[in-house]
């Protein structure tokens, strides 16, 4: 079995569900290639860069200046189509399709003249609306109807002087019901319901969570690495408190920084948040008694990271699934989100609390009483492993199986 996975990045965040995909279907004695527009080529993957940065500027560019995130790069994908063609897949594994890199309508025709069965996971809520990735915080429910005169054009993927929304909603409906072989996969139950109240809500839907690589993710055993990593990010300053960590690849407002911000202000003395993820600017902008970290690169020392710090934060309004706090829950660390989205579907009371979303006062009562009473560290284990990466991932094959025949449908083993 062949299968064509498609998405904006080939290494970060999606762009690594789609690569570790296609590592369990190469496993398991079938083909993949991964289609990609940024980032770098996978080591033992096949894959094809889609465009230029040349093609991704002017899409952004036209994305700004004529709202049509999605429906440009049409030169770019028409080659892509023609890669697609040699390749032959049996499969194609749709992603994240904006990121300024396809033009939707072009991809969408190919594969519906094709007849190629297709499995598109929706990892956030920009296939179903006029305009934006994400919505419940803006509080904006438009694209139930159609989208147009949109109140949030400064959102993701940005427009500065045109309202195309209405537009862009229709002609996505329409590429999109060109397609009949389309089988739609979220990573929680949250944006499942979501789509189900969309133009998309009659296409079969899977709920498949994304897989938290325990290898990778473990209680850190290695006390030479920890030293470095308080030595170079300054946790020296944490001597004698609890860390209280919160992560995130971008610290874009949805995240909750402000709301960290808030919670530092309300925090008993023996306690400390520490943000990683931020840019040197917004590290500069804390107040004294917060500590911020750039990004890391370094999955040794993000394990480092989670394992030490006493608590795992997310007070993040919008997610559709919540991986950072899978990712500290495999390393023994308990968590606390709030009660937004798809968030409270990984958190129990056997690893940590749900708090209600914006209630500062209760984030940091539950703060102190996780540092006074913590949870168990197997338990946190324990629920990571139900998120195990090769047995979610084996059910994408499964599915692949499925739709194509080549297999009796069943989860292959893990």
């Amino acid at each position: 079995m062949r299968v064509a996975h498609i998405n904006v990045t080939s290494g970060l965040s999606t762009g690594r569900i789609a690569v570790d995909t296609l590592a369990v279907l190469r496993e398991l004695g079938h083909t993949g290639l991964l289609c990609y527009s940024r980032g770098y080529p996978p080591q033992g993957v096949p894959s094809y860069r889609i465009g230029n940065r040349a093609d991704m500027l002017l899409h952004a560019l036209g994305a700004r200046l004529l709202d049509r995130a999605g429906f440009l790069s049409r030169a770019a994908t028409r080659r892509l189509t023609r890669q697609l063609a040699l390749y032959k897949p049996d499969v194609v594994h749709l992603h994240n399709l904006h990121g300024y890199y396809v033009d939707i309508r072009t991809l969408c025709n190919w594969l519906a003249k094709a007849g190629v069965p297709v499995v598109w996971t929706l990892h956030d809520c920009w296939a179903y609306t006029g305009h934006c990735a994400y919505y419940t915080m803006n509080r904006c429910d438009r694209w139930r109807e159609g989208c147009g005169k949109c109140p949030h054009l400064s959102a993701y993927p940005q427009s500065l002087f045109v309202d195309q929304t209405r537009r862009n909603w229709l002609e996505k409906r329409k590429a999109i019901a060109a397609m009949p072989k389309v089988t739609l996969v979220t990573p929680s139950l949250w944006l499942g319901g979501e789509v189900k109240r969309s133009f998309l809500g009659k296409r079969p839907l899977r709920v498949i969570p994304s897989g938290v690589d325990l290898d990778a993710f473990r209680p850190g055993d290695e006390p030479e690495l920890l030293r470095d990593v308080i030595k170079r990010y300054g946790l020296h300053e944490l001597s004698g408190k609890k860390m209280l960590l919160s992560v995130a690849s971008t610290w874009e407002p949805r995240k909750g920084l402000a709301d960290l911000i808030a919670l530092s202000a309300q925090l008993r003395e023996d306690m400390m948040i520490v943000v990683l993820g931020l840019t040197p600017a917004q590290c500069g902008n804390l107040p004294a008694t917060m500590l911020g970290i750039p990004r890391t690169q370094s999955l040794r020392e993000l394990r480092a990271l989670y394992t030490a710090a006493d608590v795992c934060l997310s007070l993040s309004h919008e997610e559709t699934q919540g991986m950072t706090l899978l990712e500290a829950l495999a390393c023994g660390t308990q968590v606390i989100c709030y009660a937004a989205t798809a968030l409270p579907e990984i958190v129990t009371p056997a690893v940590g609390a749900i708090v209600p979303e914006g209630d500062i006062a209760a984030a940091a009562a539950a703060c102190a009483r996780l540092c006074d009473a913590p949870k168990s560290p197997k338990a946190c284990r324990s629920r990571a492993q139900a998120f195990e990466k090769r047995g979610q991932f084996a059910m994408y094959v499964g599915l692949y199986e499925e739709l194509t025949g080549a297999g009796d449908g069943r989860v292959p083993s893990r």
